[in-house]
């Protein structure tokens, strides 16, 4: 998993790291090595729902710029509830950067947003950390335990009426093609492990299918004979993160 998210980060990658003596030093001590690293380096990723009074945040930008907006989020509002922090600075609005919008297109692309948004956000300090490394922020760096989807992690034991469930490739609303789950028998152990049908499958004992093809993805699920653990999302998950961006699902299941 770690190798797929070095090689998933593209042209750049953000390495928290210890030398070796400060790890043994921290191991010795029972040291949670997680809460060593800086507080608060990531950017957030929001999904805000509209109530009668609005997202529940207002945007400011200097006069005259362009992509250059800060949020005033109203306490106990839905952006307040979706994590928003107060005075963030926003650097994608569903999946699109917002670095060439002036605050009138911003303000339109709102509007054609119907009832939800999904915002990239960083704070100052945030923002600071990554442009002093010369580093982009992207949706892939973001913290995403506020979001409403999750991708989900099924363990299935083989019983003797086998799995329960058939697996059929087909077009991905995204675009492209997938592997679907269907036919999931009731009191099998599908069904017992929570396989919903049309759960589109991410992954095979920790190793992403990206890229292969029906035949090999059978291939990968028969390599254990009795047992296999399969990544998947529902159609709502995979189309809100596909709007986040190319590739995210499985980006930001490798970043949580």
């Amino acid at each position: 998993q770690v190798v797929q998210k070095i090689k998933a980060s593209g042209n750049q990658v953000l390495l928290a790291v210890l030398d070796g003596d400060s790890y043994e030093a921290a191991k010795s001590l029972g040291r949670d090595l997680s809460q060593m690293l800086p507080e608060d380096i990531r950017p957030r990723l929001c999904h805000v729902t509209r109530d009668k009074s609005g997202f529940g945040f207002s945007v400011s930008c200097p006069e005259g710029t362009k992509g250059t907006f800060q949020l005033s989020v109203l306490q106990d509002g839905p952006a307040d509830r979706a994590g928003v922090p107060p005075g963030c600075w926003l650097l994608e609005l569903n999946g699109d950067s917002v670095k060439s919008y002036s605050h009138t297109q911003l303000t339109r692309k709102l509007k054609q947003s119907g009832n939800k948004v999904t915002l990239l956000v960083a704070s100052s300090a945030v923002e600071e950390f990554y442009r002093l490394r010369g580093l982009r922020v992207t949706a892939a760096l973001a913290d995403t335990s506020r979001l409403p989807f999750k991708v989900r992690e099924l363990h299935l034991v083989k019983g003797p009426a086998g799995y329960g469930f058939l697996l059929k490739e087909d077009d991905c609303s995204s675009g492209g093609v997938g592997q679907f789950l269907w036919d999931v028998d009731v009191g099998l152990p599908a069904e017992q492990a929570g396989m919903r049908e049309g759960d589109r499958v991410l992954a095979v004992n920790g190793e992403s299918i990206e890229g292969l093809d029906h035949e090999q993805t059978v291939h990968r699920i028969r390599a254990r004979e009795d047992q296999v653990t399969l990544l998947v999302i529902d159609p709502a998950g995979d189309e809100f993160y596909h709007s986040v961006g190319p590739g995210a699902t499985l980006l930001l299941w490798l970043g949580s």
